[in-house]
């Protein structure tokens, strides 16, 4: 950064020579540049070393005083010795160069000192940012651990107890319900160690939950899970696809006394993978669950891990029911 700023003070530098030269007419042009290259890179200089110091001393409207006398005078004192072998010439003898640096010197100190707090302010926001950003990501990556981390233990105590009456009545159905159980908590397990997954891997969680759910609630959930083999190993974080299920069953299906259908669907258009979760329960606004805590979660990280590209919609479906609508950018073939 501070090359740069370096080479754009010679180029101004070599800026107000041309223009002095051409104004004046005095001298040999390369003893003009000399003269404005020595005093810049000066001014320059002593604004690299000394500004912030003299602002925390003096303050920022006194800093630039010192600072401009300072390069003014190590660059007239170089411009004398490399022009005429005498450090001393531009204060004894050339009056006119003396003023004609410091207005220059002034006006290009005003001009780089306003580009640097621009420069700094810039930095600062982008920091701001960029440390929002990591607050978020790691807000949304805690809230996702506490997800999968557990399993509702409301949800796990009926389980358990439905497979304690499914084993006087249905043993089979018990040991059924058991091992989709195990599923669900294995997977719970494996998620708090990884940050990715697969849609195979989701698709088997999301049915261990389903199979229990339509278990408990004794035929009135119905479900479908449509995944293209080709798609099976396609990566998406953990716990992307569970929230939306849980919606569906929770808020739509459950909520009806007549039950209904939850189905999934996986389809890859374009280069854009496109993840469906759709109900025939009550209906968005009969549940008020659009915005609940666990879509918020997969919309903060389906932005920070993908960015605008990706998004999660709601919507009505036909003739009642929720449509959710996950679309992710994949690499393009």
């Amino acid at each position: 950064m501070r090359l740069i700023s370096f080479l754009h003070v010679g180029l101004f530098s070599l800026a107000i020579a041309v223009l002095v030269w051409w104004l004046i007419e005095a001298g040999s042009f390369l003893q003009v540049v000399v003269v404005s290259l020595s005093i810049g890179w000066s001014v320059n200089l002593a604004f690299v070393l000394g500004h912030d110091r003299l602002i925390q001393w003096i303050g920022p409207w006194l800093a630039p005083a010192p600072v401009v006398a300072l390069g003014l005078t190590l660059g007239l004192l170089l411009a004398g010795t490399f022009v005429t072998g005498q450090p001393l010439m531009f204060f004894s003898q050339d009056f006119s160069t003396l003023a004609l640096g410091l207005f220059f010197g002034i006006t290009g100190f005003l001009i780089f000192s306003a580009r640097e707090r621009l420069r700094r302010t810039g930095q600062l926001l982008a920091d701001a940012e960029l440390k929002q950003s990591q607050q978020e990501k790691l807000l949304a990556e805690t809230e996702l651990k506490l997800m999968q981390a557990q399993i509702e233990p409301h949800f796990l105590f009926n389980t358990l107890s439905n497979i304690t009456q499914l084993i006087r009545s249905n043993p089979d159905l018990a040991v059924e319900t058991l091992e989709n159980l195990t599923t669900l908590l294995r997977g719970s397990l494996a998620r708090t160690r990884s940050s990715e997954s697969t849609l195979s891997q989701e698709i088997d969680f999301a049915e261990a939950y389903l199979a229990i759910q339509a278990t408990r609630m004794q035929g009135r959930l119905r479900y479908q899970l449509d995944l293209p083999e080709e798609l099976r190993e396609i990566p998406v974080p953990p716990l992307l696809i569970q929230p939306l299920l849980e919606n569906a069953v929770l808020h739509g299906i459950a909520t009806d006394p007549e039950g209904g259908e939850v189905s999934f669907t996986a389809r890859r258009i374009d280069d854009e993978l496109i993840l469906g979760v759709s109900d025939t329960g009550v209906g968005i606004g009969e549940t008020g669950a659009a915005n609940g805590t666990g879509l918020r979660n997969v919309r903060d990280r389906l932005r920070l891990r993908y960015g605008p590209e990706a998004a999660l919609e709601l919507t009505p479906a036909s003739p009642r029911g929720v449509n959710a609508l996950i679309s992710i950018p994949l690499a393009k073939s």
